[in-house]
């Protein structure tokens, strides 16, 4: 736990980071506003949009949460949670049962997939209030890879792509793979990106946001393009909130600052404070 005085200091910011305590149940939106505190769980290794620098919790979806509990007027309490084997694993820990042993459940859950299968199987949870629409993109070296390029060009040019994503089952499989000598495996995209911009690769490719925000670290940007990507897996999915089934409402309340926050330009400008291009969820 913290020591007294960063406790003291957090306290007085009005915005809480805690691991392990929180309330076992979920609350409607009276007692949410009642409390003056709204609980918002957030993975702990999910950079750009979530991670642990020391003992402070960063990233898009934490500044995310901040700003809901501001525009409910109430402070944010960060509670920081390892990924289960599953989002439904996810769902079951944060949102209406708790984790196994210390801890409770959080008022809300960020960064989860908007995904109808998911929902039905979680009827416990009500998901929605997307907000980012994530994409499998190509991050080029523009001087050495055209904007209109395919995938063609990597039966002579070497791409980036981390072991076992949707992105590197689609590169190892691309006409019967045709790619494989030219395909440069990475365990983690910091390593890709210095891959990269040692000219390693021409390319890299994987998830959009991921890219972006690691470069965004390392100062540098790349160009994006999104070539056809034919029987890849998943290209692109939407993420959103989760609350419990009994906080429907404070989900609806949370849609509407979400809302807000598009509107206004605060989503974007998160998004930019990362180096994350803000990609407003596509229509269903």
């Amino acid at each position: 736990m913290f020591k007294c005085r960063l406790a003291e200091f957090v306290l007085a910011l009005g915005i809480f980071l805690v691991t392990s305590h929180a309330a076992v149940t979920g609350r409607p939106l009276d007692e949410v506003v009642a409390s003056k505190v709204l609980r918002i769980a957030v993975y702990i290794d999910n950079a750009p949009f979530s991670w642990m620098d020391g003992e402070s919790a960063k990233g898009i979806d934490v500044d995310i949460g901040k700003a809901l509990a501001r525009r409910l007027g109430i402070s944010a309490e960060i509670i920081t949670r390892m990924t289960g084997e599953s989002v439904d694993d996810d769902l079951r820990f944060n949102i209406w049962k708790g984790p196994v042993g210390e801890g409770g459940i959080a008022d809300v859950m960020l960064h989860v997939p908007v995904d109808r299968e998911l929902m039905a199987r979680n009827n416990l949870a009500v998901i929605g209030n997307t907000y980012f629409e994530q994409h499998v993109a190509l991050a080029i070296d523009s001087s050495r890879v055209p904007r209109d390029a395919t995938f063609e060009i990597f039966r002579k040019e070497k791409v980036g792509v981390q072991f076992s994503t949707s992105a590197d089952y689609f590169l190892m499989r691309f006409d019967d793979g045709a790619l494989i000598n030219n395909v440069v495996h990475y365990t983690n995209v910091a390593d890709g990106v210095r891959q990269f911009l040692s000219h390693q690769t021409v390319a890299l490719l994987g998830v959009k946001s991921n890219l972006e925000g690691v470069l965004h670290d390392q100062g540098h940007t790349a160009v994006f393009i999104e070539p056809p990507m034919p029987g890849i897996t998943l290209k692109s999915w939407k993420i959103g909130t989760a609350v419990k089934e009994n906080s429907r409402d404070l989900g609806y309340a949370i849609g509407r600052a979400l809302d807000d926050m598009r509107a206004d330009g605060e989503l974007e400008r998160i998004c930019a404070s990362y180096g994350v291009t803000f990609t407003p969820p596509s229509a269903d």
